[in-house]
C-alpha cells in the first residue's frame, strides 16, 4: 500500500476533474488527480458570444449561428447576431486534458477508483486499491444526489449517418415536440444536432420529477428517425449512444471535502447547461479567492430567482412546459433567448421574458413558494 501527501486531490477524472486540475497546475500548485480515465463518447453543447474567442478549437465538432424549435404547428428559428451554439468533442477534450497535465511536474496521476474519503483532523485521507492520499483539500467530481424538489432531465441520444434523414438539417433542432407526449408527469421532446454532413445526433430528452428507463428514451429517439427517414429502422444505423442525466435544481454532495462540477452547481439549473458554469467557477479559482469559487453555484441572483419560478411552474405540471417554450421561442429573440441561456441578460430582459409566459401559472408560482 502507497502511502503518500498532496496538498490537492481531485477525484473523478471527467471534465470537472481534469479541467480544475488544469487550473490549479497552471497557477503553480501540486495536484493529484484519482479516478479511471474516462473515455466516454461525450458531445458538449454551450453558447459563446461571438466576440469571445475558444478555447476549445482543436475539439470543436461544429457551430452555428441559427437554431429552431418545431411545434406541432409551428417551427419557430431563431438567428444569432451576438452568440453561437456549439458542440464540443468531450472525449477529444478528455483526452487532452490528461495529455497536457501529464506533461507537468507538479501532477500525479492515479488511475484507480476511490474506495472511500473522509475527512481527519484538519486534512482528508482517500483510499484506493493500491494507494492511501492525505490531502489539504480534496475535490470530489462525483455525481451528487438530487435534491427532494430537484426535477430531472434525462436523455438518450443515438448518432446516425444524415443519409437516413430525409431533411437534411444545417442547424440543430434544439426542441422538437412533433412526437406525442409519452411520459406521465414530464415534458419529453428530441432534440436534433448535425454534428457533420455525414452524422446527426438524435437525442430524446425528458424533463421529469423522476427518470424513466433508458430503454423508453432510446425508442423515442428511434421513433423521430423513422418519421424522418421513410426507412424502417435497422440497428446497424446506430454509430454509437450517449446518455445521461442532469439535476434541474438543489444537489447534496455525497463525498468528503470540496464537491465541483455538477454537484457544486456548475449546471444551470433551468437547462442543464454545464461548461459555462464550469469555465465561472475556475475563472474566480484565483490566489485571493482561494478555492470558494469552484464550490459555489456560478450564477447570478437575477438568473437564480428566474430558475426557481420556471421551476416552481415545471414541477407543478410538467407538460406546461410546451406551451411556456413555444411562448419564450416565439416571444424572444435568437440573442436575447441565447442570453438568458447563458445567464446574460437584464432585468428589463427578465420582464420582457415574463411578460411573453402563461400568467396564472408564474403568478401563483411567484406568490407561492411550493415544497
Amino acid at each position: 500500500m502507497n502511502t503518500f501527501h498532496s496538498k490537492n486531490v481531485v477525484v473523478g477524472a471527467g471534465i470537472s476533474g481534469l479541467m480544475l486540475c488544469e487550473s490549479l497546475v497552471n497557477r503553480g500548485e501540486e495536484v493529484t488527480l484519482i479516478g479511471p480515465v474516462d473515455n466516454r463518447v461525450q458531445t458538449i453543447c454551450t453558447w459563446r458570444h461571438k466576440d469571445k474567442p475558444t478555447q476549445y478549437a482543436d475539439h470543436l465538432i461544429n457551430s452555428w449561428d441559427q437554431w429552431e424549435f418545431s411545434f406541432s404547428n409551428h417551427v419557430q428559428k431563431h438567428h444569432g447576431n451576438e452568440f453561437l451554439y456549439e458542440a464540443l468533442n468531450g472525449q477529444s477534450l478528455k483526452k487532452a486534458l490528461e495529455l497536457r497535465l501529464s506533461e507537468s511536474k507538479n501532477f500525479t496521476r492515479v488511475v484507480e477508483p476511490v474506495d472511500r474519503s473522509k475527512a481527519i483532523n484538519s486534512c482528508f485521507e482517500v483510499t484506493t486499491k493500491n494507494s492511501t492520499l492525505t490531502a489539504t483539500n480534496l475535490f470530489d467530481s462525483r455525481p451528487p444526489q438530487f435534491g427532494s424538489n430537484t426535477l430531472v432531465q434525462q436523455f438518450f441520444g443515438i448518432v446516425v449517418p444524415t443519409r437516413h434523414i430525409k431533411e437534411k438539417l444545417t442547424y440543430p433542432k434544439l426542441m422538437d415536440f412533433t412526437l406525442p407526449q409519452r411520459f406521465d408527469d414530464a415534458l419529453a421532446f428530441t432534440y436534433i444536432l448535425p454534428l457533420t454532413a455525414e452524422t446527426t445526433l438524435i437525442e430524446a430528452t425528458i424533463f421529469a420529477r423522476t427518470t424513466v428507463p433508458y430503454g423508453a428514451l432510446r425508442n423515442m429517439a428511434i421513433e423521430w428517425l423513422v418519421n424522418n427517414s421513410g426507412e424502417d429502422f435497422d440497428e446497424d444505423m446506430v454509430l454509437y449512444d450517449e446518455s445521461g442525466c442532469l439535476p434541474m435544481g438543489n444537489v447534496v454532495p455525497l463525498f468528503a471535502g470540496n464537491p465541483i462540477g455538477l454537484a457544486s452547481g456548475s449546471a444551470r439549473p433551468c437547462s442543464g447547461y454545464a461548461l459555462s458554469g464550469l469555465q465561472r467557477q475556475l475563472s474566480e479559482l484565483t490566489q485571493e479567492n482561494g478555492y470558494s469559487s469552484v464550490t459555489c453555484s456560478p450564477y447570478s441572483k437575477l438568473s437564480a430567482w428566474m430558475d426557481r419560478i420556471f421551476l416552481r411552474v415545471l414541477k407543478r405540471e410538467p407538460q406546461l412546459g410546451l406551451t411556456i417554450f413555444a411562448a419564450m421561442t416565439s416571444g424572444l429573440s435568437g440573442d436575447r433567448f441565447a442570453g438568458f441561456m447563458t445567464d446574460n441578460f437584464s432585468t428589463v430582459d427578465a420582464l420582457r421574458l415574463i411578460t411573453t409566459l402563461p400568467k396564472y401559472p408564474f403568478i401563483r408560482a411567484v406568490l407561492k413558494n411550493d415544497h
